[in-house]
């Protein structure tokens, strides 16, 4: 019991801080996205964008080391072994170095190609816009992260401590923010701009690094043993399932600038941008949920039965049902006129464009919850066949629809491979592999089958009552279409499944949390 309330009070901590730290950062991008629209335009924003992606593409190089180091410091921490953990810390720190030297490499060889991934490059130069020296600061923004000290942070979120990590990030994101602002108001330089997420990428790493150093000095002692040639082996097989999955995530969402930029051009890239910053920062905010829990949970599935592991999967299936479904309702619901009332009709893209990027979200979050389970229970190399499959279904329909309904058919290439691969597949192998088959994986299609039908009726209903009910009032309009939607898909799932477990389950948790609330007000 006192494990269990342990875990649940880091993942709360982690919640609520992780979550602040991303509405501020939310809220920044925004301010930021809207001062960069007006000092540079949208050949810049679409530069940055797709030099983004390059990087993010480039960042595969580190192979899933960061997963698969994560999962086998799980049960030496809840065992007390500390000789166990410096050995790990050691390779990981021995292994980040090689990864971000490689990404320099391999980010200098790409810079003679600039040209071609670029549709109308020579736009940019007219422009005076230098794309080659914009690019090589994006590689020492990625690089930097390898090289100074960010391995040490892996220890404070396997041990649940990520909270402390993310109060770090909170004042650093407002730095950084502030002074971006500050060079795009009065020097309008995207050179500036690029250096100065450089320099406080640097300065976090250094603060995390020190405060990982000051919590747990025991584990960056010097360690004169090593990991075996034999566990290296062993570790070097799962980070290469791992590296499988990474490039299928990638490949999902880090190519459709890539595509737009070589089919459309960069302007459409500008456009799409500001779409998948609504996408990446609802993401980002759920996310946030998972990643408070994921130590929590590694814990608990290195220390509980399988069917205590087999329930919170379900709770967390029905959650991931409730936020996702809101989100991605949210999305297609208001999208468009968020981006009206922010920067212009200009910047609008007609539907269904919005309702596709809703129902990317919707499936988005499944293989959230998914890969949160297999990666927390180690089930890596089992389904290494999968993410390639996922490659392969995305890059072809996303290039092949690109040339016939353009940006649709980016979206409906990722689509493709969510359902195919992650909807799919993805059950079946965890239920045999993480949960030995405990439940038949029927159980999980028919459940997740009828959730989808909900979100679906009530996302439809929700576009009409918006289409027809306080229009044309600018923000008002866009907060009273949130508000709706907001409350009528978790209202929804409130009244059909409040007497199942998992609804059960939560509104216990929920209950308790206001009345510890309560308590501590009043004391």
């Amino acid at each position: 019991m006192a494990k269990a309330n342990s875990r649940t009070k880091n993942s709360v901590l982690n919640l609520f801080t992780g979550l602040g730290g991303q509405l501020l950062s939310t809220l920044l991008k925004f301010v930021v996205r809207t001062v960069f629209i007006y000092t540079l335009g949208k050949a810049y924003l679409g530069v940055n964008g797709l030099f983004s992606d390059i990087l993010t593409m480039l960042s595969l190089t580190e192979l899933g080391f960061d997963t698969a180091i994560n999962f086998k410091l799980y049960k030496p921490l809840a065992d007390g072994d500390e000789q166990r953990v410096r050995v790990l810390m050691k390779f990981y720190k021995q292994a980040y170095r090689v990864v971000g030297t490689v990404i320099l490499l391999l980010g200098l060889c790409i810079i003679p190609a600039l040209p071609v991934l670029i549709r109308d490059y020579d736009s940019l130069e007219a422009l005076k816009i230098n794309a080659a020296l914009i690019f090589i600061l994006h590689i020492l923004r990625s690089v930097s992260s390898y090289w100074f000290f960010a391995y040490r942070s892996a220890i404070m979120k396997a041990n649940q401590k990520k909270y402390i990590l993310d109060l770090v990030g909170f004042f650093v994101t407002l730095a950084t923010n502030i002074a971006k602002v500050l060079v795009l108001v009065f020097l309008k330089d995207f050179v500036l701009y690029t250096a100065t997420v450089i320099v406080f990428n640097i300065i976090q790493n250094l603060i995390n690094a020190i405060i990982a150093k000051r919590y747990y000095p025991q584990f960056f002692e010097k360690e004169e043993d090593s990991l075996s040639k034999a566990e290296i082996r062993d570790m070097l097989k799962d980070c290469m399932a791992l590296f499988a999955y990474k490039v299928n995530s990638i490949v999902l969402k880090g190519t459709d600038n890539l595509v737009i930029s070589s089919f459309i051009g960069i302007a459409a890239v500008g456009l799409y941008s500001n779409y998948l910053l609504f996408f990446t920062t609802v993401k980002s905010l759920l996310s946030r949920f998972y990643e408070a829990v994921r130590a929590s949970m590694g814990n608990l599935f290195a220390t509980e039965s399988v069917e205590t592991r087999y329930r919170f999967f379900q709770l967390m299936n029905f959650l991931t049902a409730v936020l996702y479904g809101t989100a991605g309702a949210g999305l297609a619901v208001c999208a468009d006129e968020l981006i009206r009332v922010w920067v212009g009709a200009d910047y609008v893209v007609a539907q269904p464009f919005a309702i596709l990027i809703g129902i990317e979200t919707y499936f988005n979050g499944l293989q959230v919850n998914l890969a949160q389970i297999r990666t927390v229970s180690g089930v890596f190399r089992q389904m290494w066949f999968r993410p390639i499959l996922g490659i392969l279904i995305n890059l072809g329909v996303s290039i092949v629809l690109v040339q016939i309904w353009g940006l649709y058919g980016v979206i409906i290439g990722t689509i493709a491979a969510l359902v195919l691969t992650n909807f799919l597949v993805d059950p079946s192998l965890i239920h045999k592999y993480s949960f030995h088959n405990y439940k038949p994986v029927s159980v999980y299609y028919k459940r997740n089958l009828t959730y989808i039908g909900v979100v679906v009726v009530v996302a439809a209903v929700d576009l009409w009552i918006s289409s027809v009910l306080f229009v044309g009032h600018g923000w008002y309009s866009l907060i009273v279409h949130v508000l709706i939607v907001a409350v009528t898909v978790p209202g929804v799932f409130l009244v059909l499944y409040r007497k199942s477990p998992e609804c059960q389950h939560l509104l216990r948790l929920g209950k308790s949390f206001a009345t510890k609330f309560r308590k501590k007000l009043s004391a």
